[in-house]
């Protein structure tokens, strides 16, 4: 019987059951397979700790992760790990039991998509970003070609390739070589892991929380100066700042010198998440200017854990949220904006509660990740899941 899936993730950025928020992706998306399969193969080159327990439906294949001392030798290892884990699908694809292949887009990786697709076996390929465009602007890559090479491979080999915004599928499609119009599924959150966040009154000041990799595309220096700016006129607020991350020094000194209280509490396991926004009373995402390409998983995890939040409209985040009836969406990198923003919830209990209810029923009905799977599974050649 054909009821077993394979998920390969090769990007050795992405350690599975490790902390950072591509791991809680990914782990969510195999929790909803090991739901509608009887057996899921994790075929990756980064476990980044055990398998969990209870999780003994799913069989581990890790393979070695690429290294080297520069790019041209790292690229070099992450083609092989691509072959490997190409071989390893192919072997599993051979029973006959597989129903789907799911392979996380990276840089190199390819040959797990065509050695299922020569099976017949139906193929996702789940696309976070411009990996291309990012290695190169943030990171080094000393082959781009190549790597947009391999980018084309894998869109080719996928019968349902998908993006997680509307901005990630435009540069997928222009790659395609197919020239298909690439699916938009946007990431979701377990509302079943948050416990909806109360509305306080007993509180000398509100704790307005931000979650995620301090990275300066985040905005937490933003954050601070909007705070500074609503606590000027007379919103009683203080930062809870939840992760670690390059900008994270930064943005604690920027607080201290403008007089805005707070606790950082560093690098947590994501499973202790839930319960330190469970500690706050409203939440920010306040992007910067710029470009944005990414679906952000903490705009919907502050909404399933019920806190009123105020969020930059980037990406397709507009479409996604109701302004003003689940969250306040400000222009990117606006200042003031979010300080007037956060000062109107910050004052305003009803609209506080109103929020609050709204946003976790959104997240509840529209944003979990049951919901995304089942919108994945449901893309033309993915081919329906038992």
């Amino acid at each position: 019987m054909n009821d077993a899936a394979v998920y390969v993730v090769t990007d050795p950025g992405v350690p599975v059951f490790g902390t950072k928020g591509c791991s809680v992706h990914v782990r969510e998306v195999l929790a909803e397979l090991r739901a509608r399969h009887h057996e899921v193969h994790l075929v990756t080159t980064r476990p980044g700790g055990p398998v969990p327990a209870g999780w003994d439906d799913v069989v581990l294949h890790a393979l070695p992760r690429p290294a080297g001392d520069d790019p041209v030798t790292r690229e070099a290892a992450q083609r092989a790990a691509d072959v490997q884990a190409g071989l390893r699908v192919a072997a599993l694809c051979a029973t006959g039991r597989v129903a789907l292949v799911y392979q996380r887009y990276g840089l190199w990786g390819a040959a797990p998509l065509e050695a299922a697709r020569i099976t017949g076996t139906p193929t996702v390929l789940e696309i976070n970003a411009p990996l291309v465009d990012e290695q190169r602007r943030h990171r080094s890559l000393s082959d781009p070609d190549g790597a947009l090479a391999y980018t084309r491979r894998a869109l080719a080999a996928a019968s349902a390739p998908f993006a997680v915004s509307g901005p990630v599928a435009d540069w997928a499609a222009a790659l395609d070589p197919a020239g298909r119009e690439i699916p938009v599924v946007p990431n979701g959150v377990d509302p079943g892991r948050f416990l909806p966040a109360p509305v306080r009154d007993d509180r000398e000041r509100l704790v307005v929380a931000f979650s995620g990799t301090f990275r300066p595309w985040h905005g937490t220096s933003l954050l601070v100066d909007a705070v500074a700016a609503a606590r000027a006129d007379g919103a009683t607020l203080e930062l809870l700042l939840i992760g670690d991350g390059p900008e994270l020094a930064p943005t604690v000194g920027r607080a201290d010198r403008a007089g805005v209280p707070l606790r950082a509490t560093g690098r947590v396991d994501p499973s202790v998440v839930p319960e330190l926004l469970h500690t706050a009373d409203l939440a920010a995402a306040p992007y910067p200017a710029g470009e944005h390409y990414f679906s952000p998983l903490k705009v919907a995890e502050y909404l399933a854990a019920g806190l009123p939040t105020v969020a930059s409209a980037i990406a397709d985040l507009p479409g996604l949220v109701r302004d003003g009836e689940e969250v306040l969406l400000v222009p990117p990198g606006d200042v003031t904006a979010t300080a007037r923003a956060l000062h109107r919830i910050g004052t305003d209990r009803a609209l506080r509660g109103r929020l609050a209810r709204a946003g976790r029923a959104a997240a509840q009905r529209r944003m979990s990740w049951s919901a995304v799977v089942d919108a994945t599974l449901a893309l033309p050649g993915a081919g329906r899941a038992a």
